[in-house]
């Protein structure tokens, strides 16, 4: 869809719910490529040129004149019942909860349900302390009487903050009015709150309540039928019918209810908060992805193939197998269109077998020169030329044929695919989009994601291949990436330079140009030039923020592709590699660098101001998935459930006569099931076990990542990963556990025996050895024969502790 002319028409100033609606609506819509403009709904003027209105809460017939769609997002106790015919105006009535849908679903058939978001106020950083926090804000109607009441007659002794900017008469002790404060002041108060008071006699959605859920705080409401469909709040605290507002009927809360409710949260211990906190968080981040989700659909903007936390958030959304079904489907169609007739050299192209692997190259035609130099470097290539095929994807179309001129299809000995992609969001490149629709045309059942401006060294192929095959028979499925160099040259001098080789096409010209080209150290951000001649090799990968993936299709397809979220700018590539160190922490995969293969950035023009304004919006975007993803939210842990039974197919699919297929990790549900028992039976010791420990715990073995964050949100300690071989490198320490999970499988008395020391080595004092334990003996889950792995199932779990002396 073409990008938007939106109006967004309410009380943009009125420092209240109505003025955040507003903003945080407004910048979702620019961020999706729209132009937004708020509209006060007092103007007196007339503000035409809109494709789309959207009212919130108020409605001005006069302001969407000449626009041809008109949406209304009302609050159910400010909607008054007689204006029901002006209903009749809108093309949609979108409902923010479902008790709204409800009020309004029988006056008018176009009501949905919409849901609504929230800043995120998550800061790990503010200390959380047992106190409590009202934010009534400019209302009257959030309970904040019965709170004061509460501490005043029951002389309740513990802190409570109000933020508010209206004159409350009643001072009780123990009460801080903050006042009308700045959002630094309220994030930090919103995070060093334990528990936050949300009595409210109604809500339409509640920005306090949905921020302190947000900040991991327990959050305390009224149980009546609005606030019941509302995830993650700790407690709900009885109320009575108060009147009607609206459509709606109103409630209160009584002083002594909040009293009842203050004594409850003082009794919670540490661990309960602990459980709270991600309880309150994962409520939050499913109801934003799931209103995401939504917003789409009513847009018409929903791509077949889209991926990131939409796609696996709650009831609603996609999930991770869903999106592979749909991406298959896709595949299937472009696969028959393919078939349709033609030459018959590519009727015979597309009759061999397929190759395997595809490299996608999305391209716009500004960067087309950079193009016909990428693809004629891999005429060089050692590897077979039916060993690979090169995708290359139009962004945006190719209305002046200079993508097809670069890319030259029939003239390379390796085939060459040119795929179109119109951009959904406007003008600005849309990688994400590309990508995707390459993957669906590529055959091959490995995918190397590379850009128009990079140029591959000759054994890039061939090295890949090469380092794919060893990484299977290793028994690690790995995605391998390679190190990114820049010609440290000027856009211009670049392509002055190098025009003589990319027009003859004799790619020994290649590495003379090269080797008289300066380079930097590396493209910002990037490996730097960690190439090593000589025979295949690569590394395992600490940390990788961006790069050049190579991933299985299946695998692809199960991630959800690439999130069309993202425009471009380098942050789409970034959010798909945060799912991959995902997966890696979840140790279902594994990364590595090829230290093999030379991959050179090629020089190109700067981006326009206005495209940069996208680009950091990706990225900070970014950021914040990238932290769900470590957090572990539930749209993730339901995607790394898809992605656990889609693995092997795809990995196999991609190397059939791999030598590891026996090794490869069993995702099967049992044993899926089985490792998830696993880790709730060393959690259930390892709290009691670990609690006077002051110092950290060091997690051997099967679900070492799993167990290492239950470990830390359990039992407040610091969690480290650690292999058996890493034990011998490990300082002593008298304040420190040892958790060994399945790290004993087959092992001989003697290796069983050098492991055990060098655990009790590191235990020097008090610190307790867990060894995690099935049927009567330590097996690691998932890597061995499948008689093994067929016992699991039935195997009972159990977890013994050894107290280590000094």
């Amino acid at each position: 869809m073409l990008p938007m002319q939106i109006h967004i028409v309410t009380n943009i100033d009125n420092g209240k719910g109505l003025e955040r609606d507003y903003r945080l609506l407004g910048s979702l819509l620019e961020s999706w490529g729209h132009r937004v403009t708020g509209v006060h709904f007092q103007r007196s003027e007339r503000v035409g040129g809109a494709d789309l209105v959207i009212f919130l809460e108020v409605y001005e017939p006069r302001l969407a004149e000449g626009a041809p769609r008109r949406w209304l997002i009302p609050n159910a106790e400010w909607w008054r019942p007689e204006a029901r015919s002006a209903l009749d105006d809108f093309e949609l009535v979108l409902c923010k909860t479902r008790d709204a849908l409800s009020h309004f679903a029988p006056l008018t058939p176009r009501a949905r349900h919409l849901g609504f978001f929230s800043e995120d106020r998550w800061d790990p950083a503010v200390p959380r302390t047992r106190r409590f926090l009202h934010v009534p804000g400019g209302s009257d109607a959030k309970g904040t009487d019965s709170v004061l009441l509460a501490w005043e007659r029951h002389r309740i002794p513990y802190p409570l903050t109000v933020v508010s900017s209206l004159g409350w008469p009643l001072r009780p002790r123990n009460v801080e009015f903050a006042g009308r404060v700045d959002e630094r002041r309220l994030r930090f108060y919103q995070n060093a709150s334990r528990f936050h008071l949300c009595p409210s006699r109604y809500e339409g959605w509640g920005h306090a309540l949905h921020e302190g859920l947000s900040a991991g705080a327990a959050v305390l409401v009224p149980d009546t039928e609005a606030m019941s469909e509302i995830d993650g709040c700790a407690l709900r605290m009885p109320a009575a019918p108060h009147g009607a507002q609206g459509l709606v009927r109103t409630h209160a809360v009584a002083p002594e209810d909040v009293r009842d409710a203050v004594e409850r949260c003082m009794a919670f211990t540490d661990a309960d908060l602990r459980r709270i906190q991600e309880a309150a968080r994962d409520a939050y981040l499913s109801e934003r992805e799931r209103c995401l989700t939504s917003l789409w659909e009513v847009l018409g903007e929903r791509p077949a193939l889209r991926g990131g936390p939409a796609a696996g958030a709650g009831d609603r959304g996609a999930s991770a197998g869903d999106a592979a079904v749909g991406c298959g489907a896709a595949r299937d169609a472009a696969g028959s269109a393919a078939g349709a007739p033609g030459s018959a050299a590519e009727a015979h192209a597309r009759s061999a077998a397929p190759p395997r692997i595809a490299l996608v190259i999305p391209c716009q035609p500004s960067t087309a020169p950079l193009l016909r130099r990428a693809v004629a470097a891999l005429r060089a290539q050692t590897a077979a030329p039916s060993s690979f095929e090169v995708v290359v994807v139009c962004d945006g179309g190719d209305p002046g044929g200079a993508i097809r001129a670069a890319a030259e299809p029939g003239s390379h000995p390796f085939r060459v695919e040119i795929v179109d992609s119109p951009r959904p969001r406007g003008q600005f490149p849309h990688c994400s989009h590309a990508r995707n629709a390459g993957v669906r045309a590529a055959r091959a059942p490995l995918i190397w994601f590379l850009d128009a401006d990079v140029l591959l060294s000759p054994e890039a192929v061939e090295h890949a291949l090469s380092e794919h095959d060893a990484a299977l028979a290793r028994g690690v499925p790995a995605v391998l990436t390679p190190a990114l160099a820049r010609v440290a040259l000027p856009p211009a001098a670049w392509i002055e330079r190098s025009a003589a080789w990319a027009a003859s096409g004799a790619v020994e010209g290649l590495a003379p140009l090269l080797s008289a080209t300066p380079l930097d150290g590396g493209a910002p951000g990037a490996q730097g030039d960690r190439s090593r001649p000589g025979a295949p090799g690569s590394e395992p990968l600490s940390d990788v923020r961006d790069g050049l993936p190579i991933v299985w299709r299946g695998l692809v397809d199960a991630l959800g592709g690439f999130d069309e979220w993202f425009i471009g700018g380098g942050a789409e590539k970034g959010a798909f590699v945060d799912l991959l160190e995902g997966l890696r922490r979840a140790e279902l995969i594994d990364i590595r660098l090829l230290t093999s293969v030379r991959a050179l950035r090629q020089p190109q023009k700067p981006v326009s101001e206005a495209f940069h304004v996208h680009v950091h919006r990706g990225r900070d975007e970014r950021d914040r998935r990238a932290r769900e993803i470590a957090h572990g939210a539930r749209w993730w842990r339901a995607r790394l459930a898809a992605i656990r039974a889609a693995l092997p197919p795809a990995v196999m699919a991609a190397a059939p006569d791999a030598p590891a297929a026996e090794r490869l990790p069993d995702c099967s549900p049992d044993a899926v099931e089985a490792r998830a028992r696993l880790v709730r039976c060393v959690r259930a010791v390892a709290a009691p076990a670990l609690r006077g420990l002051y110092g950290g715990v060091v997690v051997v073995g099967e679900a070492a990542e799993l167990l290492a964050r239950d470990v830390a949100q359990v039992c407040g300690l610091a969690a480290r990963v650690a292999t058996v071989a890493g034990l011998s490198a490990l300082p002593a320490n008298r304040a420190c556990g040892v958790i060994l999970s399945g790290v004993l499988a087959g092992a001989t008395e003697d290796e069983r025996a050098r492991v055990l020391d060098q655990a009790r080595r590191i235990v020097k004092a008090t610190g307790p050895l867990l060894i995690a334990e099935i049927a009567g003996g330590s097996v690691e889950l998932g890597a061995g024969a499948a008689g093994r792995d067929a016992a699991l199932p039935a195997a009972e779990v159990r977890v013994r502790v050894e107290r280590v002396g000094v």
